[in-house]
């Protein structure tokens, strides 16, 4: 589901990227359907149609955040598959970017189950917080029986916002393990 040709693309132009979205959560046993590919970069030269010049398919659409906005922009490109390739801004993109690994059957690296938690953390939507609580309940199977303990140290780095959603998943988080007891 992803395009080689963009993977080879960011890698000819020395652009690191991950694998973020429903397909990361798939490389951590988590099942969710998705329609696209989602790559996160921290680069901000995604932006600049010359950095696209060379690629061989149809233009991507570039689209600048503003200023106040979490992302720093988003180059979509037309499937199918669609894939975003989005711009980071801020420690959860960050770390996500830095603790991104190789994944058996990934043609590029993904984001690792603590950046896809802080990244989902910051979005805060009712299917992130149901993608977060599904990462801490495979940590254990995933052999990160530390995640929990891995996300609060992250936390204080994150915004007020995404710290006060972690609040909630994690009373909801303890509350099911407590009912599975």
């Amino acid at each position: 589901m992803i395009d080689r040709a963009l993977l080879s693309h960011l890698d000819r132009q020395g652009v690191s990227h991950c694998l973020i979205g429903g397909l990361a959560l798939a490389a951590w046993g988590v099942a969710r359907y998705t329609a696209d590919a989602d790559l996160l970069t921290m680069d901000p030269r995604i932006l600049e149609p010359s950095l696209w010049l060379e690629w061989p398919g149809e233009a991507p659409r570039i689209t600048r955040g503003e200023a106040d906005d979490p992302l720093g922009g988003v180059v979509r490109f037309p499937g199918p598959p669609r894939q975003d390739l989005i711009l980071g801004r801020g420690a959860a993109p960050r770390i996500a970017l830095s603790s991104s690994e190789k994944s058996e059957g990934f043609p590029c690296p993904v984001a690792s189950p603590l950046g896809l938690i802080l990244l989902k953390l910051e979005a805060g939507s009712p299917q992130d917080a149901a993608d977060i609580l599904a990462l801490l309940g495979n940590a254990e199977a995933l052999g990160r029986l530390t995640m929990r303990m891995e996300v609060e140290a992250q936390t204080p780095s994150l915004t007020s916002e995404a710290r006060a959603f972690w609040q909630r998943i994690t009373g909801l988080w303890l509350s099911s393990e407590a009912a599975r007891s």
